[in-house]
């Protein structure tokens, strides 16, 4: 069966956008090119230049890209849960392995490179607002009784931030993580707890 013009375009947009998440993770932002990502995805520049005229607007559908499919991911394994399970613990396992993972390192290479790029900045940020918002959502539907996101959820992405990025160079491990985020566990379960206890 052959397949539509709409079919083709869809698939071509794929492939290049995991082409260039790929070479962003391996080769960071300023080493990630359009003609290697059109080698990669074995496609024309021309092909490329049609989807996306730009280099950072490439990159930055790439990083959304993969941030969609582990929202999806995480939304659905937490859904999934066992109800007798540690929610709490799930939940701070299940988001960390959001940061563990290729997909913060090519988001970590977009942000680094928009602190000095106006037109990739407005990208960015307009990625991490979306995020925020689907975490927030996440968030109110994982623990209806808790008192809403706010400086809670932002610090939980700080520190998953900071061990992330800290632990980004190969071979360096300033801080044990899962003594961290055991600790923050425990912490995390008295704060969500204490409102419920006062109520």
């Amino acid at each position: 069966m052959r397949r539509t013009q709409d079919e083709r375009r869809r698939e071509t947009r794929r492939v290049l956008l995991d082409a260039a998440f790929d070479a962003l993770v391996e080769f960071g932002f300023r080493g990630t090119t359009t003609s290697e990502v059109a080698h990669r995805a074995g496609v024309s520049i021309g092909a490329l230049l049609h989807h996306f005229p730009t280099k950072s607007q490439l990159l930055t559908a790439a990083v959304s890209h993969a941030f969609d499919r582990r929202i999806e991911e995480y939304q659905e394994s937490m859904m999934g849960l066992d109800p007798s399970a540690d929610t709490v613990d799930a939940a701070v396992d299940m988001l960390w392995s959001m940061y563990s993972r290729p997909t913060f390192l090519a988001w970590n290479e977009l942000w680094t490179a928009a602190r000095t790029d106006p037109d990739l900045a407005a990208a960015v940020v307009a990625m991490d607002r979306d995020f925020l918002c689907a975490s927030e959502y996440a968030y109110a539907t994982l623990f209806p009784a808790a008192p809403p996101a706010g400086a809670g959820l932002h610090l939980v992405y700080s520190l998953m931030t900071g061990l992330a990025v800290t632990g980004s160079l190969p071979g360096h491990q300033p801080y044990d993580t899962d003594t961290v985020l055991t600790t923050f566990k425990s912490m995390l379960r008295t704060a969500l707890a204490g409102p419920l206890e006062a109520s």
